[in-house]
Order: structure tokens, then C-alpha cells, then sequence
């Protein structure tokens, strides 16, 4: 396809703005000698000719040597214009392979960020589970003693020992392993089944 455009005093080929932001419109002025573009609008195909009329040689006689030309062009023209299709297709999987590439590697940050938490709170929910087994040896100790002691004062720490175990909250380590959230809770890999492939 080759677009053709004639212009009075034309400096060149038009650029791409001036094509979309363009009307046509009659009137009557002078004007200086005609430039004949022909150019390929496809994008990427870098192809124009143009002809220049003269005092010499006037647009009208330029026409056979202009349809000559545009007939020996077809070839090239579309050799251009096929290289550009399969540039631009080449181009085209080079963006979709870089965008998936850089979804795999998301996708194995968020992996390796979900792994690295887990481990911390699992790390954290030890350290408390430890801190309350100290705290539950403490009661057991004291539950113990309040065994040798006399019956009104036994009453009395009793009720304070209730108190403080209430307050302590539960030390099974089972409660302890339910809040914990795994690495899969956090992140599931959504390229794992087709990287398998």
C-alpha cells in the first residue's frame, strides 16, 4: 500500500501528527511549484520517493516516470513491508517471553518472602511457647507449695493463682502451632504446575 500526497511548496515528508491532525480545504491562492510524496504508511517500513516539479519539467510530464517508478517499487516495497511483519512479530514474543520472565521471578520472590516469614513466626511462636512453658512450670511449682500450706492462706493464693493463670492465657503448644501461617497460606505459586511441564 503506498499513500500519496501532493503538497504546494512541501519541505519534505509530512510527519505522523501532521497526517492525523489534518483536513482538506479548497481555496483559491497562489502558490509556488508541486511536490509529489508517495511513502509507505506502515510503521517501521522507512520507504518514500518524491517528485519535484520545475521550471523545466512540469508535474504533468513527471507522470510515466512516476508510475514507472511506483510499479518497479511494488517488490521492494513489499519485501520491506513483509521484513517489517516479522520484525514486529519477533519483537512482540521477545515482550511476552520478558513479561513472563518477570512473572516467574514475582512469582519466586513472593516464594522465597513467604518461606522467610513463615520461618520467622514459626521462630517467634517458639520463643513465646518457651517463655510460657517457663511461666507454666512457675504454676506448677506453686500449685506444689499451696499443697504445704494452711487452710486459709491456701484458699487465698489459690484464688490468686486462678487469676494469674487466666491472665497467662493457654500454653499448649498446639494453640500456639494454630496461629501460625504456612509459607503456601501466604503465597501460592502460581507458576509451580506449569513449570513442571
Amino acid at each position: 500500500m503506498v499513500t500519496i500526497i501532493v503538497t504546494a511548496d512541501s519541505y519534505g515528508q509530512p510527519s505522523s501528527w501532521q497526517m492525523t491532525h489534518s483536513w482538506t480545504t479548497e481555496q483559491d491562492m497562489p502558490c509556488g511549484r508541486f511536490r509529489l510524496l508517495a511513502y509507505s504508511p506502515k510503521k517501521g517500513v522507512d520507504w518514500s520517493v518524491s517528485w519535484q516539479e520545475t521550471e523545466q519539467e512540469a508535474l504533468g510530464t513527471l507522470i510515466p516516470k512516476i508510475v514507472d517508478t511506483l510499479k518497479s517499487a511494488k517488490d521492494t516495497l513489499q519485501r520491506l513491508m513483509d521484513a517489517e511483519d516479522v520484525a514486529a512479530a519477533k519483537r512482540k514474543k521477545e515482550r511476552e517471553e520478558e513479561w513472563e520472565r518477570y512473572l516467574r521471578q514475582e512469582d519466586a520472590r513472593k516464594t522465597a518472602q513467604a518461606l522467610a516469614d513463615s520461618g520467622q513466626q514459626l521462630a517467634e511462636i517458639i520463643e513465646r511457647w518457651g517463655k510460657a512453658m517457663m511461666v507454666e512450670r512457675f504454676f506448677t511449682d506453686a500449685e506444689e507449695r499451696l499443697k504445704c500450706t494452711n487452710d486459709a492462706r491456701r484458699q487465698r493464693l489459690e484464688e490468686r493463682l486462678t487469676l494469674a493463670k487466666a491472665m497467662m492465657g493457654s500454653v499448649d503448644p498446639l494453640d500456639f502451632i494454630e496461629s501460625w501461617i504456612a509459607p503456601e497460606e501466604r503465597h501460592r505459586s502460581k507458576r509451580a504446575c506449569t513449570d513442571r511441564f
